[in-house]
């Protein structure tokens, strides 16, 4: 049989074992390393599993097939995005089919014969489909659709044309489906990127552009257009128009990123617009008119009327009914309406949430219902990566309708939990797991100890928010520095300038310092001794253009709140990210031209590179969340992803190999094991070679002394009570197991002791093969000597009641940072552990 010492359901990847010239020699010669290259064992890739699964119904549009059954067309966001017909009153599928190379839907629109036009797009640039509800046949019409890469608020005109947005070149078109015809009205402003909202108003084309906002009303005929200009109070911090909708004789129009998304309101006959505005909309249009002319938003988690016959917002009984909880548990409602539902009088509000329940909420008797609707969950993307206290890795995911995973480091087990709609970065500050989120630049911290409650714990600390006054978005650089936490950011749409934030978690005061680096992004933060170290990136918020030429590398003195030194690493490089601890206190990290590098913090300089791939496979733009470098100090090598790909660096040749061909992040959790995802799945890396396989298996008592002469054995959560010895060429492999006496290994081939109890000395003297003593309690002194070990033993996160010593071993013992609680000396090779 195989005992692994850390069990996991695996199942080994496709692996690329070539080994790429070092293009580039080394800057400076490092220390000897512990572990030649030609010992360094292949590591190899175990798949776990799907990282995060979740239903993520992000649109929603209502209809009626032709026998009258009340019907929603949903697009859940995954890898690959679905499409789903279902029955609004049961929640039965009616059609359901992936959407292949698309990742994220976009709207749905429904013909006046009754198909549905819809669009996704990622990996396929602007993708447009349409659907036949009675012969349940699904098309793709076109892909790159005038030549941009997402489509957006599509909307049929009166001439039975239907009209949408674009990005990036903010143009607006029309698709008619008569013809298969598109028609291209070009862009509507050269300082926006989006066309974000379209829609008909008295038979013109609204748009509404972002970051930078525009309203145009086009003629559809002659392509002749006029810009729209709201008044200062609905203007008032908004950058995006990103919803326009007419009802009867108003139009509402939802606006970012005031509030989040509050819709104002224009009288179309007189042109006067409402001094109110309705707040927090979500991501739902309005509901058609119900039968008083009233159409209804979702507004701060509440259902909200606006009268169009007398221009008034009107409240709802929705408020005390047990709605408002259970949808506050999910992180939105992308789509309601007004129906009417055979078997029940009078109107009644439908929604579709995130999690693919469909809730109703009956506008005179108040009654309501919640159903889940046959919905398949799909692979989310993985996109945050990191560790918590609890030495669990935790993976968030893009985009998600509130979905997170935890590994547990021990079983190797994916738990699902509650998180945010996209977990930026994670990391472990003092006792507090920190996750990050997007949008706005949000932090939770918790104890991942207690019950987990997404909201409660981790509980909300800071948001910096878009717009006035830190115009911050996405935090992908955090670092725990001493009693404040460091937060790098990525600023809001069409701005350059992100910003170092310093946070006080139990307080929640907080200092914003922006652009420290003239116009750059701060993506990744290292911290040592009262410095910060941070990476930049040139590039800003999405649709800025960079203005600086190369990313910087920079140390912030906390004390002094300056930055104290600022560098290049490479003048070809658009951004630095991935640092880390490496060898020799060195500061690792890579660059965006494919160099991984050493950064001396006592001399300043960049002493060491090597080449993963050749520059111009990189790209200068970017924000570089997927390269991420990690030190493994029994092989001499770094691990690192960029480019989506996993290298291994030795260290000692400059020597890269190809691990796995697709892998977006890596983390080494808190007993060391190497953890990694691509954009669906979660992965065991092993860095250290094939698991011991055990001749002999003792997972329960063994009375009276254990004598090993040859062969491995292996005790797995059993006991031994009494003494036990490994002769010449045997091997003993402990995992979570109780011995009552020492233990001692001379000339072994193998010695291996993980989380165990030792009641007594351990002396391990002359092993050839391996060493590992881990986790372990151990009631005596430690010895290790004379080792000839092809990996460095690894003595680490042991308690031992006695002195630890290591003497003449080849390579010498390391830790894996994991350290050593010691009540007697520490001596040898041992001194630093």
């Amino acid at each position: 049989m195989t005992h692994n010492v850390q069990p996991s359901r695996a199942r080994r990847s496709g692996l690329i074992a070539g080994v790429l010239a070092a293009v580039l020699a080394l800057v400076a010669a490092p220390a000897t390393q512990a572990t030649p290259s030609s010992a360094v064992p292949e590591a190899s890739v175990h798949d776990l599993g799907p990282a995060v699964m979740s239903v993520n119904v992000r649109s929603a549009t209502f209809g009626y097939l032709d026998d009258g059954t009340p019907v929603a067309y949903a697009i859940s966001n995954g890898n690959p995005a679905t499409f789903t017909m279902v029955d609004v009153q049961t929640g039965e599928s009616l059609f359901a089919a992936e959407l292949d190379r698309t990742t994220v839907g976009g709207w749905i629109e429904i013909a006046d014969d009754g198909t549905v036009y819809f669009s996704a797009r990622h990996p396929m640039p602007a993708g447009l489909f349409s659907f036949d509800p009675e012969s349940l046949e699904l098309t793709h019409i076109a892909e790159r659709v005038v030549g941009e890469s997402v489509l957006y608020g599509g909307d049929f005109g009166p001439d039975g044309r239907l009209y949408f947005g674009t990005y990036p070149h903010a143009k607006v078109a029309a698709y008619d489906p008569t013809t298969g015809e598109f028609q291209d009205y070009g862009s509507q402003t050269q300082d926006a990127a989006y066309v974000f909202s379209l829609g008909i108003v008295d038979g013109e084309v609204w748009a509404g552009t972002g970051p930078v906002p525009h309203l145009y009303a086009i003629d559809p005929a002659t392509g002749e257009r006029r810009e729209i200009h709201p008044p200062e109070h609905v203007m008032a911090n908004t950058q995006w128009f990103i919803g326009l909708d007419q009802r009867a004789d108003h139009a509402l129009i939802r606006l970012s990123p005031r509030g989040s998304y509050d819709t104002a309101m224009l009288d179309l006959t007189t042109g006067d617009w409402s001094e109110e505005i309705i707040p927090s909309v979500g991501g739902s249009a309005p509901t058609s008119l119900d039968s008083q002319g009233r159409t209804y938003v979702l507004s701060e988690g509440m259902l909200t009327g606006y009268d169009t016959t007398t221009g008034e917002i009107v409240p709802t009984g929705f408020a005390e009914t047990e709605l408002p909880a259970y949808l506050a548990q999910q992180v939105n409602t992308y789509g309601i309406e007004v129906m009417d539902l055979p078997g029940t009088e009078g109107d009644v509000v439908v929604g579709l949430s995130t999690d693919g329940d469909l809730w109703t909420y009956h506008l005179t008797t108040g009654e309501t219902s919640i159903i889940r609707a046959e919905i398949a969950p799909s692979p989310a993307e993985a996109h945050g990566l990191g560790v918590g206290p609890d030495g669990n890795t935790y993976i968030g995911a893009y985009l998600s309708s509130g979905s997170m995973t935890r590994v547990d480091a021990h079983t190797m087990e994916l738990e699902p939990l509650r998180g945010p709609k996209q977990a930026d970065a994670i990391a472990t500050h003092g006792d507090e797991l920190i996750v990050t989120s997007y949008p706005g630049a949000v932090v939770h911290a918790g104890d991942p100890a207690g019950e987990w409650s997404w909201g409660d714990n981790p509980h909300h600390v800071l948001t910096l928010d878009r717009g006035e006054p830190y115009y911050q978005d996405r935090i992908n650089g955090v670092v725990s520095a001493g009693d404040t936490l460091a937060l790098g950011t990525i600023p809001d749409y069409g701005e350059l300038g992100g910003a170092l934030t310093l946070l006080d978690t139990e307080t929640g005061e907080f200092d914003v310092h922006r652009d420290i680096v003239a116009d750059q992004s701060i993506i990744s933060l290292a911290y040592a001794d009262g410095l910060i170290y941070g990476g930049t990136s040139i590039s800003g918020g999405l649709s800025s253009t960079p203005a600086a030429e190369e990313a910087r590398l920079f140390i912030w003195d906390v004390a002094a709140s300056s930055v104290v030194w600022e560098g290049v690493v490479s003048a070809e490089a658009g951004y630095i990210a991935g640092l880390s601890w490496g060898a020799d206190g060195m500061l690792a990290g890579g660059t965006s031209d494919g160099l991984l590098f050493e950064f001396d913090p006592q001399t300043r300089d960049v002493t060491w590179t090597t080449r993963l791939y050749p520059a111009a496979e990189g790209r200068r733009t970017g924000w570089g969340y997927a390269t991420k470098t990690i030190w493994d100090e029994r092989t001499g090598t770094y691990l690192a992803t960029s480019n989506g790909t996993l290298y291994q660096a030795h260290r000692e040749t400059g020597d890269v190999t190809v691990v796995a061909d697709e892998m977006e992040q890596i983390t080494r959790d808190g007993v060391g094991t190497i953890i990694g995802v691509d954009l669906t799945h979660a992965y065991r890396i092993d860095v250290h070679g094939a698991s011991v396989a055990c001749d002999e298996t003792i997972d329960g008592r063994h009375d009276g002394p254990l004598r090993i002469d040859a062969g491995i054995t292996c005790v797995s959560g059993g006991t031994v009570d009494g003494p036990v010895t490994v002769s010449e060429g045997a091997g003993l492999v402990l995992t979570e197991a109780q011995v009552s006496g020492p233990v001692r290994a001379d000339d072994a081939a193998v010695l291996q002791v993980v989380e165990s109890t030792i009641g007594g000395a351990v002396h391990v003297n002359g092993t050839t093969d391996d060493v590992v003593i881990r986790g372990t309690t151990i009631d005596g002194s430690v010895g290790v000597q004379g080792g000839t070990t092809a990996l460095a033993p690894v003595i680490g996160g042991n308690t031992v009641h006695g002195s630890l010593s290591c003497r003449a071993n080849d390579p010498a013992p390391v830790d894996q940072d994991l350290g050593n609680h010691v009540a007697g000396a520490l001596l040898g090779q041992c001194a630093d552990l």
